[in-house]
């Protein structure tokens, strides 16, 4: 299963990508494209872009930024101008009290992870890999 990358004001990227790989791995996911985005206007583009070409999407990195280049306010502007319902999002968490987020519409999956590598193995559990699976299973069969 492809996915794209996209490294959003991340610091720890090969870190990062080596730790989301190794995650990945058991339903065989391969990294397509990855690209960096050092704004919300970039990270909307790129997102965009990946969202056409692949039905797995994963950003890496901006929870630690402050006011409007955070990536949980960027996230909130992207629900208030679509379609998308809280209903479509999940909050995934690590015991550590770290947020990562789940957001599904149709066949499509964009996941965003701290930047962190650690946040990533653990938010990335059996039960994270079985949902992505399924909901993505018709797509790539």
């Amino acid at each position: 299963m492809k996915y794209n990358l996209i490294f959003y004001l991340s610091k720890k990227t090969s870190y990062c990508e080596k730790a989301l790989k190794k995650a990945l791995a058991p339903i065989g996911g391969e990294a397509h494209l990855i690209t960096s985005a050092t704004t919300p206007v970039d990270l909307g583009t790129q997102v965009s872009r990946s969202l056409r070409i692949c039905p797995l999407t994963v950003i890496i990195g901006g929870f630690n930024s402050f006011e409007d280049d955070n990536l949980r306010v960027v996230l909130s502007r992207v629900f208030s101008n679509s379609k998308l319902t809280l209903e479509n999002m999940r909050k995934l968490r690590t015991d550590g009290g770290n947020e990562g987020y789940i957001v599904r519409d149709r066949n499509q999956i964009l996941l965003a992870f701290p930047d962190s590598p650690d946040d990533i193995t653990e938010m990335c559990g059996e039960e994270l890999l079985n949902y992505i699976g399924s909901k993505l299973s018709s797509v790539n069969g």
